[in-house]
């Protein structure tokens, strides 16, 4: 009987744990079922994407088709910009120019939408500044989130390079409005004219690494250019902006504000609006008017836009009268100083220098390859890398200091001459041109006279860069 009732347990107990095992496994199963996370789908990127860009390494002499270069696998450094620009490069801070500034590089890069079809856009266009009335258009703009364009005079970018620099951090187009707005001074032939945009765009690209390439003229172009000012300033590369809508802020001084807002929504019915408002000394209506004006549009459907070089440019007929008293520049001008300029603004790499604890760059059209060799303007690096260049007419040479050497340059000579503390001098034959006012020299005999010999010289796909000692 004993044997008989343990038997019967144990029997008893198997079929107690086979219910308890099963239970456990079913609601294992359940439970697994209910958390378990729907699949997702896994994008395999490329291994292209992920690797790092190749740098040809190249002797500062970029002969492509004859030196040998090394690969290597780094990545490029982003362009910066010079010590003196202020904007850490903005770079705008791409910037702007240049720059250890991302929100600049961003501003750089990215270009005005273009509007839908059908419909209606207004751009905001501000002359004449910046003054202490630009910094309260910038709040009233960040304030509707409305982007504009100022074309600025070279000038006022002088006094007011902080005003420059908030322009462009804030994303807003910068435009060439000369440098002093005087009218008998810039219509008196097109190379003052040109003097004072090539004044004007070298301060801004000073304090933002960009070069406009909108200009607008003082008092708009109609009775002031012929066809020899639109002619060559297209053929440099600029593109030159009149409005369609006048606020009538600078018709007389004290407009009333209300004045400005209805002369600048008379017409709300254009497709495409270019209204000309001021932000320079005296026009604080102007910044009062602001708020309502983007109101009248906001209700009116439009949208605000940028202007930029891709944009069809609104320009006044010519004048049968403009240029009567004016004589054409000469051919051999045109060629010294208009032709090469559209290469400022053409796709390509810059040429970034490393000297010491020093860098700056040199756009598309600053500097050339000539014969297997960097060639670049001297004032233009001298004076970005902290030195001084002054030019001596009658001996035809110009005298640089940097970092305690003096170098003569003489282009009659073709010679680089060092002159020591000693008072001996160390000369090198060099090929030297003037071109167009400005003396060129190649990179290599510049750096090398004045004590910063070249280390090395690469080319990736976003730059050429020389190091120097």
């Amino acid at each position: 009987m004993i044997n008989k009732s343990a038997y019967r347990r144990r029997i008893v107990i198997r079929g107690l744990l086979v219910m308890a095992i099963l239970f456990l496994v079913i609601n294992e199963r359940s439970l697994s079922s209910q958390n378990k996370p729907p699949a997702a789908s896994v994008q395999v990127l490329p291994l292209s994407s992920m690797s790092a860009p190749h740098a040809a390494s190249t002797d500062i002499n970029p002969k492509s088709s004859t030196s040998t270069t090394t690969t290597t696998t780094s990545i490029s450094n982003s362009t910066l910009t010079s010590a003196y620009l202020k904007n850490a490069q903005p770079e705008r801070s791409p910037q702007p120019q240049q720059q250890s500034q991302p929100a600049k590089a961003v501003a750089a890069a990215a270009l005005p939408v273009a509007a839908a079809k059908g419909t209606k856009t207004v751009y905001l266009t501000f002359d004449d500044g910046p003054s202490p009335i630009t910094a309260k258009v910038l709040e009233i703009l960040q304030q509707e989130k409305v982007k504009a364009t100022f074309f600025v005079l070279g000038e006022q970018a002088e006094t007011h390079p902080e005003l420059i620099n908030a322009i462009w951090e804030q994303g807003h187009t910068i435009g060439n409005h000369t440098y002093n707005h005087n009218y008998q001074e810039l219509y008196s032939g097109f190379p003052v004219f040109w003097s004072q945009i090539k004044q004007t765009e070298e301060i801004i690209r000073s304090i933002t690494g960009i070069r406009p390439q909108l200009i607008r003229a003082p008092g708009g172009t109609f009775g002031h250019f012929d066809h020899t000012y639109f002619n060559l300033l297209e053929q440099a590369g600029y593109r030159v902006m009149d409005w369609t809508a006048d606020s009538g802020d600078s018709k007389r001084r004290g407009v009333p504000a209300a004045d400005i807002v209805g002369e600048s929504t008379a017409d709300l019915q254009s497709s495409k609006v270019v209204l000309l408002l001021h932000d320079g000394g005296g026009h604080e209506a102007s910044a009062e008017a602001l708020p309502r004006i983007i109101a009248k549009y906001k209700a009116a459907g439009y949208v605000f836009g940028q202007l930029n070089e891709h944009i069809e440019p609104v320009q006044f007929r010519v004048s049968s009268k403009a240029g009567l008293k004016r004589t054409k520049p000469s051919a051999s001008w045109i060629a010294a100083h208009v032709t090469p300029n559209a290469g400022l603004f053409a796709a390509g790499k810059p040429l970034v220098l490393e000297v010491g604890m020093l860098e700056t760059s040199l756009q598309t059209g600053e500097y050339s390859i000539r014969d297997g060799q960097y060639r670049v303007p001297l004032r233009a690096v001298i004076e970005r890398l902290g030195g001084e260049v002054s030019w001596d007419p009658l001996s035809r040479s110009g005298k640089v200091k940097w970092n305690g050497n003096v170098v003569t340059v003489d282009v009659g000579k073709q010679k680089l001459i060092l002159n020591l503390q000693s008072g001996l001098q160390v000369e090198h034959p060099a090929r030297v041109e003037l071109i167009g006012g400005s003396i060129w020299i190649p990179l290599r005999d510049l750096l090398e006279t004045a004590g910063h010999p070249p280390l090395k010289v690469s080319v990736t796909d976003g730059e050429r860069r020389v190091k120097a000692l």
